[in-house]
């Protein structure tokens, strides 16, 4: 009995240790002490590890992308690495965007047209794919393979899929629900272990950096009871398949979106990681996560593609190493590309746009002025759904708490 009551205690002390919120100045130490600039960390890990999974924040999102192309343009990243998977992009897609990525051009105008037509019928089984910084990405990558002997191999993970082959809403419907983009997870690293194998080795290793959104690098597994099956993030997969020590998986600061109610800002770690990260000067860093502060707060977010949230996890239950890279506040989602919708491809949008309502939200009338203008148009807001000015009050109201 004795025992029990022990067992008992210790669990109910786990717990509560969990749902601890670690002090401001305790993350601000440990970020100070053991925190090193991003890029570097990145490059760190790949020393023990051939696979890091970078998780990535809000889709939209394009500040994060400038941290992505700086560790792509480093000279270690084509020289060691050279190879990068993202989960946007249709797998039967590939040679296309590799051609596009490593071809040359006379002027950069032709490589834009040619970008814009590989982007068209390529890149997504929505419509379109509207995020700015997916382009922002292809273009960096073109630029450095442009100026580099050795070419940056991108692999796109996704399921496959054609545009092609859609004449009628049911066509789509049937995709829609097929196993492949509901078991997107499982789907996405099996493609990267069948691309992983054909990699010829660099320094006689393979390694890869892959990008996908964080509900999907994470490392977590369920029980389905209506199907009865295991769901495992895309991360945990990767780990079942290479090995848990040989990935590493990195996440990117943001908030904690799942718990956000449109009024609320659930800041994580009740607004601690972005109090203490304030009184750092946000210098961004990157840091392991077993054992410290950012580590033991707790984990709130949601499993892969399901809307099931994750339950009673610890940031380093769920992740290798956290990124802090820019506030919260300077985070920007941007979506639009000016151009992509001609006048030639205005019928073909149309189509996409109709039987994509069609399939997935019968009877609901389609907006079609106001989703081209979406696609076409360049437009910006706080990624973080508050102004600037908003956040940074709220950040300097947790600051001021502390004191």
């Amino acid at each position: 009995m004795r025992n029990l009551l022990l067992f008992i205690f210790c669990a109910f002390t786990t717990i509560a240790l969990k749902a601890q919120t670690p002090s401001i100045e305790a993350l601000r130490t440990c970020a100070g002490e053991k925190g090193i600039p991003p890029v570097e960390y990145i490059f760190k890990l790949f020393e023990k590890s051939d696979i890091v999974v970078l998780g990535e924040r809000d889709h939209r999102d394009t500040v994060q992308y400038d941290l992505i192309l700086d560790i792509l343009a480093d000279p270690r990243f084509v020289e060691r690495v050279g190879h990068v998977y993202t989960e946007v992009g249709l797998y039967n897609k590939n040679d296309d965007a590799n051609r596009l990525l490593q071809g040359d051009y006379p002027t950069e105008r032709t490589f834009v047209d040619s970008l814009y037509a590989y982007y068209r019928n390529s890149e997504s089984f929505y419509p379109l794919w509207e995020k700015y910084n997916r382009v922002k990405f292809l273009k960096g990558i073109y630029e450095i393979n442009r100026t580099s002997p050795k070419k940056i191999q991108l692999g796109l993970t996704d399921c496959e899929f054609s545009w092609d082959e859609i004449r009628t809403a049911e066509d789509y419907k049937k995709f829609w629900e097929s196993p492949e983009l509901n078991y997107r997870d499982s789907l996405m690293a099996a493609h990267i272990a069948e691309m992983y194998a054909r990699q010829t080795p660099l320094n006689g290793k393979r390694k890869a950096l892959v990008i996908t959104s964080q509900p999907h690098a994470i490392n977590y597994s369920m029980h389905l009871k209506k199907s009865d099956k295991i769901f495992g993030a895309q991360g945990w997969w990767m780990k079942r398949i290479f090995g848990e020590e040989n990935v590493r998986i990195v996440v990117l600061n943001w908030f904690d979106y799942n718990l956000f109610d449109g009024s609320n800002f659930p800041m994580t770690g009740d607004g601690n990681w972005d109090a203490a990260f304030e009184l750092l000067d946000c210098r961004p860093f990157g840091i392991d996560l077993r054992n410290t502060p950012y580590g033991e707060t707790a984990y709130n977010g949601e499993a892969g593609g399901t809307t099931s949230n994750v339950k009673n996890q610890c940031w380093q239950d769920v992740a290798d190493g956290l990124i802090y890279y820019a506030p919260l506040y300077d985070h920007v989602a941007a979506w639009g590309i000016e151009g992509i919708i001609t006048k030639e491809f205005k019928p073909e949008i149309k189509r996409r746009v109709t039987l994509f309502f069609q399939a997935t939200r019968p009877g609901v009338e389609i907006p079609m002025e106001a989703v081209i203008e979406e696609y076409n148009v360049f437009q910006t807001c706080p990624a973080v759904f508050k102004s600037k000015e908003e956040v940074k009050e709220l950040i300097k109201k947790v600051i001021e708490k502390k004191e």
